[in-house]
């Protein structure tokens, strides 16, 4: 795949007290490019971003239709729109960190993240998307290394909890406490090469060791069933596992159908995004290493 680092014009704006940027690439759309990588600095301050024109289109296509103004509701029909697309792991790991958009295909995170930032847009441009879903995913909301990701559920809960963006709603329905040992990606630093790099390794240790002073609630997974009157079309589920040093394995969705709650979401085993044929308490019964949920929600703005 070829790429293309361009210079392009900017506009000040600013979000949540911090300096970010447009980038208007239109001009560039026609140019036969397949992708286009964008860096630029401007103020003191980096932006760099992957994305490939069809994400744009996609967005554009996606953003256009008209959806429930309720919220919960709104989610979950953005989020329908992306069923049958691929399931592709690892499509934000690069050499360097950036931004990558990809709305052609998911893992279980990065489908949550795409559609909450698509749903949190507020004047449908495809900047604004981008500038929600950087939000979203990074500490600060500012790509700043490998490091800066909130790759770990719980710190991304706490952190867009902090920003205002998601409440967590697990305790309000009666949920237990959740303790855990979180220390997966030091524990496997073969399998994260970006944490050869001191700076980010660092980063993931101390955001291991902040998480295990924090508080979190889960609902046991025979819980769930008697539990589903609490959930709402479009919450966050968040499934936590027994699997040693981490929080959670998987994410998606809440869907109700015919009265039951179902998880909507990008499945590794289907290797597509599907709504499960069964509720969710019976897809977790299945499971054995999934011990429960976490219920999130994206907060009214």
């Amino acid at each position: 795949m070829r790429s293309l680092n361009i210079a392009l014009s900017i506009k000040e704006r600013n979000y949540f007290n911090t300096t970010t940027v447009s980038i208007f690439h239109k001009a560039y759309q026609n140019k036969g490019f397949k992708a286009l990588t964008l860096n630029l600095l401007f103020c003191g301050i980096s932006w760099a971003g992957i994305a490939q024109e069809s994400d744009q289109r996609i967005f554009e296509a996606t953003i256009q239709k008209k959806y429930n103004s309720e919220q919960g509701q709104r989610v979950i029909e953005i989020a329908q729109t992306f069923l049958g697309k691929p399931y592709v792991a690892h499509t934000l790991e690069g050499k360097k960190e950036n931004l990558v958009v990809n709305l052609r295909e998911f893992d279980c995170s990065t489908f949550v993240e795409s559609v909450l930032a698509i749903a949190m847009c507020k004047n449908n441009s495809f900047d604004d998307f981008t500038h929600n879903l950087e939000t979203l995913r990074y500490r600060y909301g500012h790509v700043n290394g490998f490091g800066s990701r909130l790759h770990y559920f719980t710190d991304w809960l706490k952190e867009n909890e902090r920003k205002g963006l998601i409440k967590d709603q697990t305790q309000a329905c009666a949920g237990k406490p959740y303790k855990k040992s979180v220390s997966f990606m030091t524990s496997h630093l073969p399998l994260y090469p970006q944490l050869e790099d001191y700076r980010a390794l660092e980063a993931v240790k101390m955001a291991e060791i902040e998480l295990m002073r924090k508080s979190f609630f889960y609902i046991p997974k025979a819980e769930v069933a008697k539990k589903e009157s609490c959930i709402q079309n479009g919450d966050i589920i968040a499934i936590t596992t027994s699997k040693s040093g981490l929080d959670i394995s998987h994410q998606g969705f809440a869907i109700v159908v015919n009265g039951r709650v179902h998880l909507l979401h990008a499945s590794q085993d289907l290797k597509e995004v599907i709504i499960s044929q069964e509720p969710l308490a019976e897809y977790l019964a299945k499971h054995a290493s999934q011990t429960g949920i976490m219920i999130s929600r994206l907060v009214k703005k």
